[in-house]
């Protein structure tokens, strides 16, 4: 119970977040390329955040963190919905997403620092992979939400609406919610200085998926789902942006739903072979994703067809999660959890300006170039991945205990 407690506060800020995510891209003042850049200062300022918030989780306290961002985060969240009904300035729009970034960032690490605290090495897996599908499941949740309130109201209307909901749910966990932390250290450190050996070979791959997210992130101010029979059909009935977000929650539901999985497989096979069959199912939804493109087929078609390999493409998450988790210094987890937000941040940051950039140079195949890009992200990444484990040999090495 304590540890589906945890799971909690993501769930709610996901929520928020996801909404968010969809909304912003659709309401910031400019064009393609300032939209990347509003959307992308959320994540860069909750890269930052995360230094700071995983100091503050092990010397303050993981509640105490987390509660601190959800009341920073509500009035930031106020603060845009109002920037957005009576401004049209992209700094103005971008200052305050950015702000809304860094605040979520003590929400995220609290909360992973909090169930990396009530799982042991035998269940680790299991717990990341719950957290994994908390993360991504709530995020699909917010982002159908958000799609569905522009629907509606086709204005600021809908990012006042999804604020004032995250301003009152706050309150729902705040009352109920234990502390965690299981010694306070006599003073903070900086991330890198306690960071795991294995992480280092793991932070490529890592990046690249969370660079693919803020490309996907950035898709729906270009998508245009297209196709015959009973695509068309659902467009003609619930409308183009509201298939975009069931598009988008149904890819982030067969992640979550792998996580949990997948966490269950790294506790029983081992963290580093279940790590590898994600990574050959990343590299391959991605050479099918362009492939199925390629040939003229639409997004939607194209991404049931990816679906099988994106599956296996989320046992990297809860992997990953699980073999830092298993060497973080109990007195520093907070730190050295917050590395999550911090690649998810500057991952999806960069994803966002990439796929402005891309956009932006690719006129007539947006999604096409999209995809291409994602690819050629991942790619690289993973070259750097193998290169990185060649040189540190002996610091990727299984800690699970095999049950």
């Amino acid at each position: 119970m304590r540890l589906a407690a945890s799971y909690v506060p993501i769930l709610i800020a996901r929520i928020g977040s996801g909404a968010s995510a969809f909304l912003v891209v659709k309401l910031a003042s400019g064009g393609k390329l300032e939209a990347g850049v509003v959307l992308a200062a959320y994540p860069f300022l909750e890269a930052l955040g995360a230094l700071i918030a995983g100091r503050w989780s092990d010397t303050l306290g993981r509640k105490k963190t987390l509660v601190l961002g959800y009341v920073a985060r509500s009035l930031a969240m106020l603060l845009l919905a109002w920037a957005f009904y009576t401004h049209e300035t992209p700094w103005l729009e971008a200052i305050l997403n950015g702000v809304i970034g860094l605040t979520t960032a003590f929400i995220l690490t609290a909360s992973l620092a909090m169930a990396t605290d009530l799982t042991e090495v035998r269940n680790r897996g299991l717990g990341m992979g719950g957290f994994e599908f908390i993360n991504l499941a709530s995020y699909g949740v917010g982002y159908l939400i958000g799609s569905a309130l522009y629907s509606i109201f086709q204005g600021p209307a809908a990012y006042l609406t999804i604020a004032l909901l995250t301003v009152f749910a706050t309150p729902v966990f705040a009352k109920y919610l234990p502390e965690t932390r299981p010694v306070a250290p006599a003073g903070g450190v900086f991330l890198l200085s306690v960071l795991p050996p294995s992480a280092v070979v793991l932070l490529p791959v890592w990046f690249a998926l969370t660079t693919i997210i803020g490309l996907g992130m950035y898709a729906p101010r270009v998508l245009q789902v297209e196709g015959g029979g009973i695509v068309s059909h659902v467009v003609g009935k619930v409308g183009e942006d509201l298939v975009v977000g069931l598009l988008f929650i149904g890819a982030l539901a067969l992640l979550g739903a792998g996580a949990v999985f997948f966490g269950r497989l790294a506790d029983k096979w081992g963290r580093v072979k279940t790590f590898r069959l994600g990574l050959i199912g990343g590299l391959l939804a991605l050479v099918v994703l362009n492939i199925s493109l390629h040939f003229g087929l639409g997004p939607v078609e194209s991404i049931a067809i990816t679906a099988p390999l994106l599956f296996l493409t989320s046992a990297i998450g809860p992997s990953i999660l699980a073999l830092i988790g298993d060497e973080a210094d109990i007195r520093y987890r907070g730190t050295i959890m917050g590395i999550y937000s911090v690649m998810l941040g500057l991952g999806i940051g960069v994803g966002s300006l990439l796929g402005g950039l891309v956009a932006a140079a690719y006129h007539q195949a947006e999604i096409n170039a999209l995809a291409t890009a994602a690819l050629g992200v991942y790619a690289a990444m993973t070259a750097l991945h193998l290169a990185l484990s060649k040189a540190y040999q002996g610091a990727f090495r299984e800690t699970a205990r095999i049950i």
